[in-house]
């Protein structure tokens, strides 16, 4: 989808283990040709989890060129909350997951969610990169859960996870560490580090995660690109030695709802997402975590 080390293809869909690290190859066998409408489409791609519709080609505006730094965008409006009375942690948690639902048609479930939907204690962004706040962020969580894949060999994958804090106050300051150079520097590092240990790819693959602009949902948002070249040969099975890399972008978008913390996690070969349609898929999401 990803987190607070993002990890980028590492954290929501990657943290919930659809990423990068994961996906790349089974991107390459369907995406790995150029897509359609592909200079229309513009600088922006992400996974396919819950996106909305997509929008007519020709009428896809691209995305903002993202700051130098990244910042908390903070939804106008009241304060929500994703907190119905008696509601368990664990129920929140499985409602902020992408479903089928969410996404445009033709999109297909490539890979499918963990069967009790749950992510293993000690794999969300938070326990890696949220520096001597770690421990206390950990200890607050009481519920964790996955979405599955989804994917259309023209736009490319989306995923998401799902963290569920004891209260909103601890979840908006996980959110807000996400938003630190440190944790920008974690998550780069993390997300690099799982490449390294892909069989699938070349072992010097390494790219670099930037600030992206969020979405102005839920209570707040945070977001990353992490973009790197991959050697051709690496995503397409039929690609000659001088071919030249290939791109692969993950915009990772992290958004908090009252105590609950989503990261949605958008994938594609040679170029991001159209914004419009990533904008989308996270709207569909937020409205019902």
């Amino acid at each position: 989808m990803g987190v607070v080390c993002l990890g980028a293809a590492v954290v929501a869909a990657t943290w919930g283990g659809n990423g990068v690290l994961q996906r790349a190859s089974a991107l390459g066998a369907g995406a790995a040709r150029r897509p359609a409408h592909t200079d229309a489409l513009g600088l922006s791609a992400v996974p396919p989890d819950t996106a909305a519709p997509v929008p007519d080609p020709a009428t896809t505006a691209t995305s903002a060129a993202p700051s130098t730094t990244a910042t908390t965008a903070r939804a106008s409006g009241p304060t929500t909350t994703s907190t119905r009375p008696g509601e368990a942690p664990a129920a929140l948690a499985r409602r902020a997951t992408l479903t089928q639902a969410d996404v445009p048609a033709g999109f297909a479930v490539t890979t499918p969610a963990p069967p009790d939907g749950s992510i293993p204690v000690g794999d969300s962004p938070f326990e890696h990169c949220a520096g001597a706040d770690a421990p206390r962020l950990t200890t607050a969580i009481g519920a964790r859960a996955r979405s599955a894949t989804f994917a259309r060999p023209d736009t490319g994958s989306v995923s998401s996870s799902a963290v569920v804090f004891d209260q909103p106050a601890t979840a908006g300051k996980a959110l807000d560490l996400m938003a630190t150079p440190a944790a920008r520097s974690c998550f780069e590092d993390l997300i690099n580090a799982r490449l390294a240990r892909n069989p699938r790819l070349s072992q010097d693959a390494k790219g670099s995660l930037g600030p992206a602009p969020s979405p102005a949902v839920g209570d707040g948002g945070v977001a990353y690109r992490f973009d790197v070249r991959l050697p051709a040969e690496d995503v397409d099975p039929g690609a000659r030695p001088d071919d030249p890399p290939v791109r692969y972008v993950a915009d990772l978008v992290l958004v908090r709802k009252g105590r609950t913390v989503v990261l949605a996690e958008f994938d594609n070969l040679r170029q991001p997402w159209a914004d419009q349609a990533l904008r989308g898929v996270i709207a569909a999401l937020v409205a019902h975590a």
